[in-house]
């Protein structure tokens, strides 16, 4: 999706990784850069973690993003719960540590490779939550889209991934519904 490249889409700092990590799978546009570990690795590579990526290690990167995904999306439906707990349970396996250096971070454990990666994603993920700009990221409400955005509206009312894409192609449909419906209701 060409739109995202915006700022208007992009998260502050770090928490931009954890985004385009998300938005790595283009479900409108049917594209995914992890297709393959080859393609896995040589996103990865593209933003400075180069490491060798197998089979099991491109499916333990789509468990997170997927998962990532959908907490997101159910957040504050009756999902949130399930969304949580399978985030949970990846974090259980992928365990991060405190680093007091100047700034603390949440930081990998002293694993590497493909490990390292998710350890740093959730790392990033948890001082969001911390933070409080996790609520800003959002899904978009499009569900042949699901893109992953960063709401930077006052007050936290964005919906769409962009308005040029998807909240056109929404308003445009509510529009003709509407229309429909108008149609329907009158007597000859």
């Amino acid at each position: 999706m060409t739109a995202d490249l915006s700022t208007a889409s992009a998260a502050p700092g770090d928490l931009e990784f954890v985004r385009r990590f998300v938005n790595t799978l283009d479900i409108e546009g049917g594209t995914d850069e992890f297709a393959t570990p080859s393609e896995a690795a040589a996103w990865l590579d593209d933003r400075g973690s180069t490491l060798r990526v197998d089979r099991a290690g491109l499916e333990q990167l789509v468990e997170v993003r997927e998962a990532l995904r959908d907490l997101v999306w159910a957040r504050g439906t009756e999902a949130e719960g399930d969304a949580v707990a399978a985030v949970d349970a990846i974090a259980r396996r992928h365990p991060v540590v405190v680093r007091l250096s100047t700034p603390a971070v949440l930081a990998p454990s002293s694993r590497s490779g493909v490990d390292a990666v998710i350890e740093r994603i959730l790392g990033l993920v948890a001082a969001a939550r911390i933070d409080g700009s996790w609520d800003r990221m959002k899904t978009c409400a499009n569900d042949g889209c699901r893109w992953l955005y960063f709401d930077h509206s006052r007050n936290r009312s964005r919906t769409w991934c962009t308005m040029d894409l998807c909240g056109s192609r929404a308003k445009m449909r509510a529009y003709r519904s509407r229309g429909r419906e108008a149609a329907s209701t009158v007597r000859p």
